[in-house]
């Protein structure tokens, strides 16, 4: 009998249908331990969510099975996927091996609706697929900023909103791969939801039309985040909002890029988006960092991470987390405030040119301002809801900011997320 010729791609599906099989049991094992309670063997920098929706006493059985159903299912998937791609053994390179394969065949797969789910752009940049928002999702975080902006008020700052862009292009990127990602359609209606509340906005999306013929050159080609030289870009167009709208004595040109050294780590770089991708379908990025100049002299305080030093600009940033030695780990983006698991950071001003004392409650988009607005008023601070422990709403009673800044990219804009948790 003539023995059937096994082609090479049936070997290959076979060997990565093994590989995913003992991916699986790894995962399901780490399950287990964990549920055992051996929570000692994994180590997490950073929260996870496990709450897509808040019970109320009002809500009546239904509705408490319907939420209790929903959050149980979502703070699943949110261990599982934690575990799997943060600290399974082998991941990465099983993940490397399975990119690898498709690749080898020609099999291109985009999900969207999934926060930071991939797509890849003709220019090499990839991007995050998100799905449409209802308007009443879109309106309850309206609703929700507008609280915020009502405490704010109460305690005498002055509150506006900031839109930070997403990495696809309102203007330029109406589809990706044949899927529509709706970032910014739920980032208009809510502009126009905010706007309907009264609360002024600075929507950067427009200033960077104007301004940039090439839009994603603005971000990372594997990460949804800005580049530090755009965000001083955009530190001078707050500067010149805060200045037209509040009548601030801010100089917008301590922003301008001249008075910087930048200093460029080739290929060093691999944002949230080429992480999950793996090196076997994403380039490193470069990475730039920003050096005044000009004499700086700041206090820097971050209280659940034992941080309190003075020095100049460059005492915000973590050395550690630049030089660490797996790319896969090197968070080089919230080494640019040490922000790596922590939810609140303060920047003061030792020679101040005014006592403005400015608070951002917003994202990570945000990350890189925060230290340079702080070169232009007394105090800077940003809040990331996720993980500020505490009622935000009650540290704007207490520490009374001058003016407080609701910042969102539009990535982020999802009714279920517990960043619009202020209270």
């Amino acid at each position: 009998m003539e023995k059937k010729k096994i082609s090479f791609e049936k070997i290959s599906t076979r060997i990565v249908i093994i590989l995913m099989v003992l991916f699986l049991l790894s995962v399901i094992g780490c399950a287990i331990a964990i549920k055992a309670g051996a929570t000692g063997l994994f180590k997490m920098d950073h929260d996870i969510d496990t709450v897509v929706y808040e019970v109320s006493d009002d809500d009546n059985t239904a509705m408490r099975i319907y939420k209790g159903y929903n959050n149980g299912v979502y703070a699943a998937e949110n261990y599982v996927d934690a575990y799997s791609k943060d600290l399974l053994l082998g991941r990465h390179r099983m993940v490397e091996a399975a990119v690898t394969y498709k690749n080898l065949i020609g099999w291109k797969i985009f999900a969207p609706g999934e926060y930071n789910s991939i797509l890849y752009l003709d220019n090499g940049y990839m991007a995050n697929a998100n799905g449409k928002e209802s308007d009443e999702s879109i309106m309850k975080i309206a609703t929700k900023i507008k609280g915020l902006k009502d405490t704010s008020e109460e305690a005498g700052a002055k509150f506006f909103y900031m839109q930070t862009p997403g990495n696809v292009d309102k203007y330029g990127d109406p589809k990706i791969n044949n899927v529509k990602d709706y970032a910014n359609y739920n980032a208009d209606l809510l502009i126009s939801d905010l706007k309907g509340y009264g609360i002024p906005c600075l929507d950067l999306r427009d200033n960077i039309h104007e301004t940039f013929d090439d839009y994603h050159s603005l971000f990372f080609k594997t990460d949804h985040h800005w580049r530090q030289p755009i965000a001083l870009w955009a530190c001078g167009e707050l500067s010149g909002y805060l200045n037209d709208y509040y009548h601030l004595d801010f100089d917008p040109s301590i922003y301008d890029q001249d008075n910087y050294e930048i200093k460029v780590r080739k290929s060093y770089y691999l944002g949230s988006l080429g992480r999950r991708a793996t090196l076997a379908a994403a380039t490193p990025d470069d990475f730039e960092i920003l050096y005044p100049k000009f004499d700086t002299d700041i206090t820097f305080l971050m209280e659940n991470k034992g941080i309190n030093k003075q020095g100049d600009f460059t005492i915000t940033y973590d050395y550690e987390e630049f030089d660490y030695p797996d790319i896969y780990w090197r968070e080089c983006y919230l080494a640019l405030l040490s922000f790596y698991g922590t939810g609140l950071a303060t920047v003061v001003n030792n020679e101040p040119p005014n006592d403005t004392y400015i608070l951002i409650v917003g994202d990570s988009l945000a990350i890189p301002m925060t230290s340079l607005i702080a070169l232009n008023c007394q105090r800077c601070e940003i809040i990331d809801p996720r993980y500020f422990e505490g009622s935000i709403k009650d540290y704007i009673k207490e520490e009374k900011p001058d003016i407080v800044i609701s910042s969102y990219s539009t990535t982020i804009i999802q009714d279920y997320y517990p960043i619009f948790d202020f209270d």
